[in-house]
């Protein structure tokens, strides 16, 4: 079942439509972010994703991230861009709460996150995988 963005179900249908007419891009952001990581840091990854998944607030997310830069487990620059891209989110999630209050908004930015984060995950693995097939990147 999908988390309920908005009280009114035609409007969450409405909104979930809108958001899935920006998939490809937010495929195409989480794809920069996984060829920004150098190194294999799957499960790192997995656990900013399972954060988002579990958060209600984007600042946690970001504390997050920080955390694990500061802690040695992913590059600081890596970190940098994956807080600016995420935190970028919320113009997109602006676009499609068009009209709705602000607590709609910040619903989809945190959805807009946990989609873009598990993008970036599977691109990583990608990334990975095919540089340790024979022939691979």
């Amino acid at each position: 079942m999908k988390l309920l963005i908005h009280d009114d179900p035609k409007k969450n249908v409405q909104l979930w439509h809108r958001m899935r007419d920006h998939e490809e891009e937010m495929v195409r952001k989480a794809e920069k972010l996984a060829e920004q990581m150098k190194q294999d840091k799957e499960r790192q990854l997995r656990n900013i994703q399972e954060v988002a998944e579990q958060s209600t607030s984007w600042a946690e997310v970001e504390l997050f991230i920080r955390y694990q830069a500061a802690r040695g487990e992913i590059p600081k620059t890596w970190a940098d861009q994956a807080i600016k891209t995420l935190s970028d989110l919320r113009e997109m999630a602006q676009r499609i709460a068009q009209g709705e209050p602000e607590e709609v908004m910040k619903r989809i930015h945190l959805e807009l996150i946990r989609r873009v984060l598990g993008y970036t995950v599977r691109w990583h693995v990608w990334h990975v995988e095919s540089k340790s097939q024979p022939g691979g990147g």
